[in-house]
């Protein structure tokens, strides 16, 4: 039995930056979209790379999607992300699950969480990936 995507996703890029914004509670489908999406996209980066995720927005997801998301931050890694940054306002429940899915530190390979985008852009600006307000998600939701 195939089962609808449940929760949405949002990917752009700025130059060496990956962005992309998750809305929503998340089954094993939505997962696989994602990672599809994401991959068709992060493949054209200039290495390294770096990648910010807007998480307020998310919800939980189902275990399913688990070994999915594993699987997409080995293939990111492994294809020169070496900087990750997680926005979202602190919450336990999203960082034991993002936790389980997602390695902090691997080789090159840097993840932190933010609860607030300028200071997730201060930290990739420090790491050599700067991005400008017009890339972020706050400019382009007031674009819509």
């Amino acid at each position: 039995m195939q089962y609808q995507s449940h929760g949405k996703f949002t990917i752009w890029r700025h130059k060496n930056i990956l962005l992309a914004e998750l809305i929503g509670s998340w089954n094993e489908q939505s997962a696989l979209q994602f990672e599809a999406a994401f991959k068709k996209i992060a493949i054209t980066m200039p290495k390294p790379w770096a990648h910010i995720v807007y998480l307020n927005d998310w919800e939980l997801c189902v275990p399913e999607m688990y070994s999915i998301i594993e699987r997409l931050v080995a293939w990111c890694i492994d294809n020169g992300l070496v900087k990750a940054a997680n926005i979202y306002a602190t919450s336990a429940i999203k960082s034991e699950i993002l936790n389980k899915m997602i390695v902090s530190k691997q080789g090159d390979f840097e993840r932190a969480v933010f609860d607030s985008e300028r200071d997730a852009k201060l930290w990739l600006d420090d790491a050599g990936f700067a991005i400008p307000e017009e890339a972020t998600i706050r400019y382009l939701k007031a674009s819509y």
